[in-house]
């Protein structure tokens, strides 16, 4: 009988033990609004026509993650991210222009940047066939080039991430 009582309190008190203990913590994802971009540097190519990630609202903690934008959803695209800042592609696509991407950054649960970087723009009702038409790549050192083609101009502009994960424009001094 003593025996029985032991092989009964091994097998009561390990399964109450198992279910007792908390959940490991993940140290690595601090923060789970988006999942880690496949793409790598240098990134040259457009965006038109994918399909977007969701972020996970319920987990998320971003201070002002409600900046405007088309959907209840918050639809993106990840980009590279760099020295803890994040990268994402948000669609503008609410409004007359059905392609329209916003690159933002995010550090410390906030977002520092918002920059158009890709899609098309036209004046309805006027000369629709003039489009504006607007990308963008990255280098490898995180250099973002924005180019603008509008009735055979063009306008290069080229941004830098800082440390504290705004875009700046890049110019002569920097």
């Amino acid at each position: 009988m003593i025996n029985n009582y032991i092989i009964y309190l091994v097998f009561g008190v390990i399964p109450f033990f198992a279910y007792a203990q908390e959940p490991p913590i993940q140290q690595n994802n601090k923060n789970p609004c988006f999942e880690k971009s496949t793409d790598t540097l240098p990134l040259n190519k457009a965006h038109k026509n994918v399909s977007y990630n969701l972020a996970n609202n319920d987990n998320c903690k971003i201070e002002n993650f409600d900046f405007g934008h088309c959907d209840k959803e918050f639809r993106y695209l990840s980009l590279p991210s760099k020295n803890g800042i994040d990268m994402v592609l948000v669609p503008m696509d609410c409004g007359d222009f059905p392609y329209r991407l916003y690159l933002l950054t995010i550090k410390d649960h906030q977002i520092h940047s918002k920059l158009y970087v890709e899609g098309e723009w036209y004046e309805p009702g006027n000369n629709e066939n003039l489009i504006e038409k607007t990308y963008f790549t990255i280098s490898k050192d995180f250099i973002i080039t924005v180019t603008t083609e509008y009735d055979n101009n063009l306008t290069i502009k080229h941004y830098y991430l800082n440390q504290d994960g705004y875009l700046k424009e890049k110019t002569n001094n920097n």
